[in-house]
């Protein structure tokens, strides 16, 4: 299997396959509590209204930050660069695509939040806070 293979495995087993379909890592930075995988919309994600017309990249959007599941001991963020887009030749307004990544007031990819409130009944900050006692990240 090659190494490209063995990396989107990789990646399917800890990120939501909607961020797989539609983003591509580009940097992960390890610190000493967390871990923080940062993926940029590819770039042939043009948005609806654009669809047939000559488009060009106007940079990117407020970075989302996700918490997900923990890795070695340390909390794992995903942080989403979504990009802007417009028509080329023209100073209209920019255009950007909608994903589906996390659930209302929740910071967290869907499966995490669904685990934090179903299965422990917590909070990410409170999840957050018993995490770093059990880690001694404190």
């Amino acid at each position: 299997m090659a190494t490209s293979e063995l990396v989107d495995l990789l990646l399917g087993l800890i990120a939501p396959q909607e961020i797989i379909k539609n983003f591509t890592v580009v940097k992960i930075v390890e610190a000493k509590g967390a871990i923080t995988i940062v993926f940029e919309e590819k770039t042939d994600r043009i948005p609806e209204e654009l669809r047939g017309k000559e488009v060009v990249l106007n940079g990117f959007l407020n970075t989302l930050e996700l918490q997900t599941f923990p890795l070695k001991d340390k909390t794992v963020y995903f942080a989403i660069k979504r990009r802007r887009w417009k028509e080329k030749s023209t100073e209209g307004e920019s255009y950007s695509n909608t994903y589906d990544l996390h659930d209302q007031g929740m910071k967290t990819t869907k499966e995490f939040g669904a685990f934090l409130k179903e299965e422990l009944r917590l909070q990410p900050s409170e999840y957050n806070e018993l995490w770093r006692s059990l880690t001694d990240q404190g």
